[in-house]
């Protein structure tokens, strides 16, 4: 038999060349990653301290404004200063959000969390008169409130950043929220009380009608108005639920302190 040729011997494999990836470090397990989110976290809840510290300060403006309309007489006056002050604060409170919207990575959960807070934010008075439209004093006037509350969320997300103690923080939370409260149904109580109800003629009336709603003891002045008659039932739920947290805090400091 004729003698076949030799086959030739396979040639040694080469090694394939690393892959990209294998040759780069692995970013993800690297320590540069987490501190940018580190900082990033800072520098985010940095901006919403401040927008928050803003909202409430224009929450303050507004609480001013309208109590000089309501000891001037001049609550129900159209297109009145609280009116265009309003109308640029609320402006303010919808960049603030939609600033906060921007910078959010979970953007449909934001709006579903916050969307009370935007409803709050939009300037009512403004789109009634833009659009001519007719509601009742009584409803634009409860409408004024709607922004002040706005600025009351923003105070009260501002003192939980700020407090270190949880239970403080929340205390202080429920007094922010019991004192405005308060003092906003004085407002609604005089506003349409008075000339109506003989027994109101100044806001102290409305000061001691309010003192002794809350603290559940009856006042004798009754009220007139069908806001006046919700004003009362709505201070006294407050007094009925407030009060006891402030025990159940007490009582708890007092636990606290024993312990040490």
């Amino acid at each position: 038999m004729p003698d076949q040729p030799a086959t030739p011997a396979p040639a040694p494999a080469v090694p394939a060349p690393s892959s990209a990836p294998d040759l780069l470090p692995d970013l993800a397990a690297s320590p540069i990653r987490p501190a940018v989110e580190v900082q990033q976290s800072h520098w985010r809840e940095r901006l919403e301290r401040l927008l928050s510290f803003m909202a409430a300060i224009g929450s303050l403006v507004l609480i001013g404004s309208i109590s000089m309309e309501a000891f001037s007489g001049q609550a129900f006056i159209q297109d009145s200063v609280y009116a265009r002050i309003q109308l640029w604060i609320c402006v303010y409170f919808l960049v603030d959000v939609s600033l906060l919207l921007l910078l959010g990575s979970r953007k449909r959960s934001y709006v579903i969390g916050h969307f009370l807070l935007i409803l709050l934010s939009i300037p009512y008075l403004s789109l009634i008169d833009y659009f001519s439209l007719t509601f009742s004093q009584e409803i634009q006037y409860l409408l004024k409130f709607l922004p002040i509350l706005r600025g009351g969320v923003a105070l009260i997300v501002l003192v939980k950043m700020v407090v270190s103690n949880k239970l403080t923080g929340l205390l202080v939370a429920y007094l922010i929220c019991f004192f405005s409260l308060f003092y906003f149904q004085t407002l609604i109580f005089y506003v349409f009380e008075k000339g109506v109800n003989p027994l109101v003629t100044n806001y102290d009336d409305a000061l001691w009608w309010a003192s002794l709603t809350v603290t559940t003891l009856g006042s004798n002045i009754v009220p007139v108005t069908v806001l006046g008659k919700i004003s009362t039932v709505f201070l006294a739920v407050i007094g009925l639920t407030v009060f006891p947290i402030f025990t159940v805090y007490i009582t708890s400091l007092v636990q606290r302190m024993n312990q040490r």
